[in-house]
């Protein structure tokens, strides 16, 4: 683990902002489920803070749902089925089925925008400072495996904030079996601009506290995401996200209160 890639910004307190680079952590899959976080006393001298300030920051991540920790065996990060308390053998189901791509997708456009309404009255301010920074990532020029790291974390980041176990454990469910649509060879520079757009209009929603436009947004989203993964899938050329003004949630949404 490069303990280096992790950032120092201020905006949050001591525990909260550490928690929040911790859980990033545990969002793009550098700490697995069921590796060991490293003792308090490294964390603090590495982070420069104090140990009560790790302890708090790693006691929020176990009220979260995200580690386990026991005298004498450390911390431990959890997999969604363990923080569910979900059986082992429940989990194989959807791997079981082989589901097609586009029926992960037509699922997606089922069960993520209501998770996105949820988390528009559920996130903590805490919460809003990890969403902003995986959006501003998302906007930078990185690589494509970068980006899918952070569209990814972004996605399951929403599913964590609704603070409820099952609604997190069957994002990441959805998040594994279509990790091929996020493959290279579906990303285009085109792509990746627009879904940053979306990925931003559907913080913002959220960050305001408007579930029905969070939900209006996330369903936009991933509609137009399916549509581009269907073109691709065919060999046609995907539609250019900037060809055509795009109708923002925004728009709708204000359509809607006329």
């Amino acid at each position: 683990m490069d303990w280096e890639a992790v950032g120092r910004a201020t905006t949050l307190s001591v525990p909260d902002r550490l928690s929040v680079d911790l859980e990033r952590l545990i969002l793009e899959g550098k700490l697995a489920p069921g590796e060991k976080v490293p003792p308090e006393r490294e964390l603090a001298e590495y982070f420069g803070v104090s140990r009560p300030s790790i302890r708090d920051a790693l006691r929020e991540l176990e009220n979260r749902g995200l580690v386990d920790r026991k005298p004498g065996r450390g911390t431990i990060v959890l997999a969604p089925g363990e923080r569910a308390k979900v059986p082992e053998n429940t989990l194989g189901i959807v791997d079981a089925l082989r589901p097609e791509l586009h029926d992960i997708m037509e699922l997606r456009a089922i069960i993520e925008p209501p998770i996105a309404r949820i988390t528009a009255s559920r996130a903590t301010s805490r919460d809003l400072a990890q969403l902003r920074e995986l959006v501003e990532a998302m906007e930078k020029d990185v690589t494509k495996d970068r980006y899918a790291e952070l569209d990814r974390a972004f996605h399951q980041a929403i599913a964590q904030y609704a603070h409820n176990p099952l609604l997190a454990l069957i994002n990441e469910q959805i998040a594994q079996q279509i990790a091929p649509s996020r493959a290279s060879r579906y990303q285009t520079k085109a792509r990746r601009n627009a879904s940053s757009a979306a990925h931003r209009r559907i913080f913002e929603a959220i960050a305001a506290g408007d579930g029905e436009l969070a939900e209006q947004e996330a369903r936009a989203h991933v509609l137009d995401i399916g549509k581009q993964i269907a073109l691709a899938a065919t060999g046609a050329v995907p539609q250019d996200p900037g060809a055509a003004p795009h109708e923002s949630g925004a728009a709708r949404h204000d359509e809607g209160a006329k």
